[in-house]
């Protein structure tokens, strides 16, 4: 997600990185939001970062907790800070982008990414009667050959199906190599 498109000579080609995109995405929604729906909540929940960290607050279960996965924003009503933090990210070549987004030398582990937005969810919107978890990636297989890591996605993916979160995944094909859900993300009963 981190790697630039492959050069184009045509006038409409991403220039973004993958991970630049979806932040420039979730920042347009969250702006619009504000406006359209000032009481809807919403998060930001990075993976595959060197850098973890999970809330503030010291008596919550720590960064560690959740390796390789690093609450930018947590699921609340969009406060102006928030809006701002995101549009700096975006909009401009900061150090904290480029620290932010170092990539974990070992893979994140889906189980752990839906856990943690499992506890985000029941924590800040337990009675909430809809729930969306978006995933925007470029990994068609994430956990390639691990039966155990990927079995324990599934049974993480089933308790948010159970809290009736509805997780929606973004794909990302870049060049000629096309994203192949059935790698991992189109497992029965559904994963996503």
């Amino acid at each position: 997600m981190l790697l630039p498109p492959p050069a184009s000579s045509e006038k409409r080609a991403d220039k973004d990185t993958a991970v630049s995109a979806a932040l420039k995405c979730a920042y347009q929604i969250m702006q619009q939001r504000i406006i359209s729906q000032p009481k809807d909540m919403m998060g930001v929940l990075l993976f595959g970062t060197e850098k973890s960290k999970f809330r503030d607050d010291p008596t919550s279960r720590s960064g560690t907790g959740y390796p390789h996965c690093y609450l930018l924003t947590d699921l609340d009503v969009p406060a102006a800070e928030d809006v701002k933090r995101l549009k700096e990210l975006v909009e401009e070549d900061t150090d904290d982008l480029d620290e932010l987004l170092v990539p974990s030398t070992e893979p994140a582990l889906m189980s752990n990414v839906l856990f943690c937005a499992n506890q985000i969810f029941t924590t800040n919107a337990a009675n909430f009667g809809s729930r969306r978890l978006f995933i925007i990636t470029d990994n068609d297989s994430p956990h390639a050959g691990d039966k155990a890591a990927k079995s324990s996605a599934a049974v993480r993916a089933k308790d948010l199906y159970d809290l009736g979160v509805v997780i929606e995944l973004f794909p990302i094909s870049r060049g000629s190599k096309k994203f192949d859900v059935t790698k991992f993300y189109d497992v029965r009963p559904p994963l996503l």
